[in-house]
């Protein structure tokens, strides 16, 4: 009995062990299901946004025109120069941030400053049409980086700290040029000719 018992035990050792390929394979099934169920998830919260952004009937110039009776001080080409102000104020803001290990922060500067640095590198800021994104685009855009600079803190875990006052005094800063600018400016000639009938 005892041979037998040793016999049955070497013929096991000896037997491959389908049953770790079997459960790698039905892991990576899984999660190739799993993942599946995200991305189908994600595009349809896509569309439901989507859906209501369209329904919010939002165009280039609601943003903008909101501040139409308000002194208009800032030129396209200014609002180019506070553009790239904007950017280096927080490409400056989160290196320093990053050096004093303060994680949250500097990821919102990056990401602030790149939010500035793309758009303004996209802006038709004196109307040729060279560019993608229109003066009045950018306007708008610009109070969606007001927003993002205002969250910041409370996104990034910083909200109750010194480092918020950056974040927030920005997106105030931010709501007044968006105020102060004469977005008409940059647009083309004909848009231009059209408002003023």
């Amino acid at each position: 009995m005892a041979t037998r018992n040793r016999q049955t035990a070497r013929k096991t050792q000896n037997k491959p062990d389908n049953t770790a390929e079997f459960s790698i394979e039905n892991a990576t099934e899984r999660i190739n299901e799993i993942g599946e169920e995200i991305q189908s998830g994600l595009s349809e919260a896509g569309r439901q946004a989507s859906s209501k952004f369209r329904q919010l009937n939002l165009n280039e110039s609601r943003i903008p025109d909101t501040f139409q009776n308000m002194p208009k001080f800032i030129s396209p080409r200014v609002h180019a120069w506070l553009d790239a102000a904007v950017t280096g104020y927080f490409v400056v803001l989160g290196a320093f941030f990053a050096g004093r290990g303060r994680a949250g922060a500097a990821t919102a500067a990056f990401m602030n400053a790149g939010m500035v640095a793309g758009v303004s590198a996209l802006t038709d800021y004196d109307g040729s049409g060279k560019k993608p994104i229109s003066f009045k685009m950018h306007g708008t855009l610009d109070a969606m980086q007001a927003a993002t600079a205002a969250l910041a803190p409370v996104l990034h875990g910083f909200a109750n700290e010194a480092e918020s006052a950056f974040f927030y005094g920005q997106a105030a800063n931010e709501l007044a040029v968006i105020a102060g600018t004469d977005w008409d400016a940059g647009m083309p000639t004909g848009k231009r000719r059209r408002k003023a009938a």
